[in-house]
């Protein structure tokens, strides 16, 4: 019995550079990769396994960090495109300059942490004045609600991460496995 045809998506347009660069910017204003290797706090092996293999835990996070450096393009077209669904040009041109401000990525980031920002972290008068105009309000309000847009690209990314994971993790743990093996004398797999 053959397999049913996969079902085709309507093809999307690639991001604009404008979206490309407000993705790029706002992914590593927020610190993405490390709030994601935050959340990696276990593998989701079984528990029984790990207590025999502990070092898999560790293989896991290496797999998922390389993977994560791995897909950054894709990921951040993922999220450019939808920052179209929510984002007039002219908000992103704001955002761009307003999420590049390093005093405010770094209140922001100490905020997100539950820590205070580091001495003398304030935001520019350039960035303070833009976010007081109407695109550069409008951005930030927005922003303030990205979460209904940005869930479902987090699903994306997931599915877009893990077989990549799963391969450098298999790798990883079959490289260590041989190496198990070889020193206890058993016969090599064919």
């Amino acid at each position: 019995m053959a397999a049913a045809p996969a079902l085709a998506q309507a093809p999307r347009a690639p991001a604009t550079p404008i979206q490309a660069q407000l993705a790029a910017r706002l992914l590593d204003f927020i610190d993405y990769k490390a709030a994601v290797r935050a959340r990696m706090t276990g593998s989701n092996l079984p528990p029984e396994l790990v207590a025999v293999r502990p070092d898999w835990e560790t293989l896991w996070r290496q797999a998922m960090a390389e993977e994560l450096d791995h897909d950054m393009p894709t990921i951040e077209s993922m999220v450019g495109q939808a920052l179209v669904k929510t984002f007039t040009d002219d908000e992103m041109k704001a955002g761009l300059q307003i999420v590049g401000d390093p005093g405010l990525k770094a209140i922001y980031l100490a905020a997100q942490n539950g820590a205070q920002p580091p001495q003398g972290a304030t935001v520019t008068k350039a960035t303070d004045d833009l976010m007081n105009t109407p695109n550069g309000s409008s951005f930030v309000g927005k922003l303030q609600k990205i979460d209904a847009v940005m869930d479902p690209v987090q699903l994306e990314v997931m599915a877009t991460v893990m077989p990549g994971v799963m391969k450098r993790f298999g790798e990883k743990a079959d490289a260590a496995e041989v190496q198990k093996r070889a020193a206890a004398g058993y016969a090599p797999a064919k």
